[in-house]
């Protein structure tokens, strides 16, 4: 479940009030006109799937969800931590008593008011079976919602659980859509309480105004239209044309230089990305079930060539699928340099000899599953290029994502090359290595690597258990160094966030790749 990274965020300190947003990095946006008619136009590679927040589950429905729904906290997209958002502060009462505070006279986009009973019907609607929301399970660990006035909102665990600061990103819906689904094709446009609102929606584009009653003032954009270019030259195409104006982390590596030109008319701005590329095992498929194996294909992988010829320079190698200068970040990680040397003997160890020596005869056959965009497919057959040097041979197989994805949550796979879009709470690596996360019958989860080890899941629990930021510190750095000795996935390297915009567009890049600085 993809989404389930997005909405598992950065969380604070849980001595900690969420106060004022620190400082955002990653440079100045640029000051100019605004973009043309008073529209700006961004380029997405596809439709969302849903723009209803407690379904999503698609990059793109995240972000545009995002604009159209406001929750208690926010993440700051340079900072990465939680920050007030509806709520003018969160107080952690007890590890298992969080009180917000409702700035005041909120309203959504149809002017009627927001208070606490919004809150608490949202709240209270996610856990329904009748809503059925796909992050039903995430809220069921609040024993109690309740309003202690039109202003204040109590939330009571039924144990204590160090993330929930960030479960408040759930963006609040009115009381009377609580139960219901809202937002799908055909239906009203929905209400929400964020800077925008949805005034149309066709295949392949949507268009977003002002919320006029948005608490923060007049977005900084104040009409968006977002259109759909599936084709990546198409896209790079339509942006040079002059008939779009802003295209964030959608146009390929290769492309990028055509708008660095002086004459271009576009500004290409960065900021360091926190999703990571990664390859995923099959840890119960017998090709791969062997760990040095696997770390034999770690060393036979030349990524820093990939990411200087492929990605421009644009990406920095990782160990870890939680990002550098993050709080939970672990340092003197095992690391996998390029060493086909040490790739071929580790194989040797594992048993994987060619019977008649050196030869055309491939040590093994492996089949790696992966996404069907053109530019990912040229990634995972470069792999498998040098995968072949040390007598690996790899069959690249592309797939459209829902099929991807049911075949791999199915074990229908050896290797995998996917990306993570995010990785703020480091707890939701839980979702991805815990052992009960294995996904089947009755079980949800994207423990797709068939992955299990007692010692690991005793680590996710201190982490999510702990109130001490120094103790959740220790427990995250436990799971990041058993994940990096067994690399049931192989974290490749981070990509930079790539804005390119037209000159004059005010655009701060998001760490995070969301749209809030278009707001902001």
């Amino acid at each position: 479940m993809l989404f389930c990274v997005a909405l598992a965020l950065s969380a604070l300190a849980l001595g900690a009030c969420v106060g004022c947003s620190g400082a955002a990095g990653g440079g100045p946006a640029a000051k100019g006109s605004a973009a043309p008619g008073g529209v700006l136009r961004v380029v997405i590679p596809q439709d969302p799937e849903q723009l209803d927040p407690r379904f999503v589950a698609d990059t793109y429905g995240l972000r545009l969800s995002r604009l159209l729904f406001a929750s208690l906290v926010r993440i700051d997209p340079q900072t990465l931590e939680a920050v007030p958002d509806l709520a003018s502060s969160v107080r952690v009462v007890t590890p298992t008593r969080y009180v917000a505070h409702l700035r005041p006279d909120l309203r959504f986009s149809d002017g009627s008011t927001l208070d606490a009973a919004d809150v608490v019907a949202t709240y209270e609607g996610v856990v329904s079976a009748k809503l059925g929301s796909r992050y039903r399970s995430t809220y069921e660990r609040i024993a109690r919602v309740q309003a202690l006035d039109a202003h204040t909102v109590q939330f009571d665990l039924r144990e204590p659980h160090a993330p929930f600061m960030t479960d408040l990103e759930l963006p609040i819906v009115r009381a009377e859509d609580a139960f219901v689904h809202i937002a799908g094709p055909g239906m009203p446009p929905p209400v929400g309480a964020g800077p925008y609102r949805l005034v149309s929606r066709a295949p392949g584009r949507l268009e977003l105004a002002t919320n006029p009653h948005w608490y923060a003032g007049v977005p900084l954009h104040p009409r968006v239209r977002f259109i759909v270019v599936r084709d990546d030259n198409t896209r790079a195409l339509r942006l040079l044309a002059r008939a779009a104006d802003l295209a964030v982390s959608s146009i390929p590596p290769m492309l990028v230089p055509l708008f660095e030109a002086p004459d271009a008319g576009f500004d290409v701005r960065t900021a360091p990305g926190i999703g990571t590329t990664y390859i995923g095992f099959n840890t119960d498929a017998p090709a791969v079930h062997d760990a040095r194996v696997r770390r034999a294909i770690a060393y036979a992988i030349d990524r820093a060539l990939i990411v200087q010829t492929k990605l421009g320079g644009r990406a920095h190698l990782t160990s870890s699928w939680i990002p550098r200068d993050h709080w939970a970040s672990a340092e003197d990680l095992p690391t996998y340099a390029f060493d086909p040397a040490r790739a071929a003997a580790l194989l040797d160890q594992a048993g994987l000899v060619d019977p008649d020596g050196p030869g055309p005869r491939p040590r093994a056959r492996l089949v790696m599953r992966t996404g069907a965009d053109r530019f990912r497919v040229s990634l995972a057959r470069a792999m498998a290029a040098m995968l072949a040097w040390v007598g690996l041979e790899v069959d690249v197989r592309p797939s459209e994502t829902a099929t991807l994805l049911s075949d791999l949550n199915r074990g229908r796979f050896e290797l995998c090359l996917l990306q993570m879009p995010e990785v703020i709470e480091p707890h939701v690596l839980s979702w991805f290595f815990a052992s009960d996360r294995v996904p089947g019958p009755g079980r949800e989860g994207a423990n797709r690597w068939r992955y299990r080890n007692p010692v690991l899941d005793a680590a996710f629990e201190r982490g999510a258990e702990s109130t001490d930021r120094a103790d959740r510190i220790a427990a995250y750095r436990t799971v990041q160094a058993i994940l990096a000795r067994d690399l049931p996935v192989l974290p490749l390297w981070q990509e930079d966030v790539v804005a390119v915009v037209r000159h004059g567009v005010p655009f701060t890049v998001p760490r995070d790749g969301r749209f809030d600085p278009l707001a902001r």
